[in-house]
């Protein structure tokens, strides 16, 4: 006996005769998507707000200045610990050079945070009022 081997293909198709090939439908198109009316959106931007003007001069207490600053977010623990030595000084003796230091000292901190949180003009000026 006589064994006979076929080589396979690799791109190999079934053989469909014709009949076959003419019994078979042809394969529907593919629908056209539907498509949705467009709409025309128109995105506005709100005119921003004024900004509030920034005061140039700022005349505050020692604890205003505190509550304003406070009020805004702000750190005020150095602040005070510059006020009660301002304090301080102010009654030991209220004309030496020591207490006019710590006054200046105090002054410039607190300018210093007030700027830092818009409430005063970056070139503002701030006094202390006793």
């Amino acid at each position: 006996m006589r064994w006979k081997f076929w080589q396979a293909e690799e791109d190999a198709q079934p053989v469909v005769n014709e009949e076959a090939a003419a019994r078979q439908p042809e394969p529907e198109p593919a629908p056209e998507p539907v498509h949705a009316p467009s709409v025309l959106r128109i995105e506005v931007e709100p005119e921003p707000e004024p900004e509030p003007e920034v005061p140039v001069q700022v005349t505050l207490t020692i604890d205003e200045a505190k509550g304003v600053i406070k009020e805004a977010g702000g750190d005020v623990i150095q602040v005070g610990f510059l006020a009660s030595a301002y304090r301080r000084n102010l009654e030991e003796d209220p004309d030496s050079s020591e207490t006019a230091a710590s006054r200046n000292r105090l002054r410039e901190l607190v300018g210093k945070r007030l700027k830092d949180r818009g409430l005063l003009a970056s070139n503002g000026v701030l006094e202390l009022r006793d």
